[in-house]
């Protein structure tokens, strides 16, 4: 009526991929596990397609592909990081969907990844789902195994 957008305080975050949601602390690398980064989850993808948790925007891609910045629409920071160490793979075996900038909506292909040649390389298809901004919300982390994208809620983030 006056133009006053309304302020999202509550989002919750889906399953990103199709596979199996791992306790951080379990990620065989200690940046991610003693939480450095942030608090978070982490996924074993079974087909490496992943899809936005949530609406809001691709803020950062990694020029390497393997990891991807979210703006979620209250604001939290998502970083998703596709395998450890990955980076030294420098692209090989991402395929892109989208890019830097664009307003994303929850369901949307973001990245393909080949986890059989990452694999056969000698990396781990681990992918953490970090809060990178978390002291400005509460977290509610949902307990999951098996997980279907879009359609477990893993994660709910409320602004502070």
């Amino acid at each position: 009526m006056f133009g006053f957008k309304k302020k999202i305080k509550s989002v919750e975050l889906v399953s990103p991929v199709n596979g199996k949601m791992i306790c951080l602390k379990d990620v065989p690398d200690k940046v991610f596990a003693s939480e450095m980064m942030g608090p978070g989850v982490a996924f074993i993808s079974s087909d490496g397609k992943v899809y936005s948790p949530c609406d809001g925007e691709l803020v950062t891609v990694f020029p390497t592909k393997h990891a991807l910045g979210i703006k979620t629409n209250n604001g939290a920071e998502l970083l998703l990081h596709f395998g450890l160490d990955t980076v030294n793979l420098e692209g090989e075996g991402f395929t892109l969907h989208s890019e830097a900038g664009r307003r994303i909506k929850q369901g949307d292909l973001l990245l393909e990844v080949d986890i059989e040649l990452i694999q056969n390389k000698g990396y781990k298809i681990d992918m953490p789902m970090i809060i990178t901004n978390s002291s400005e919300y509460s977290l509610n982390i949902h307990e999951c195994s098996d997980v279907l994208a879009n359609q477990e809620i893993v994660m709910s983030l409320d602004k502070k």
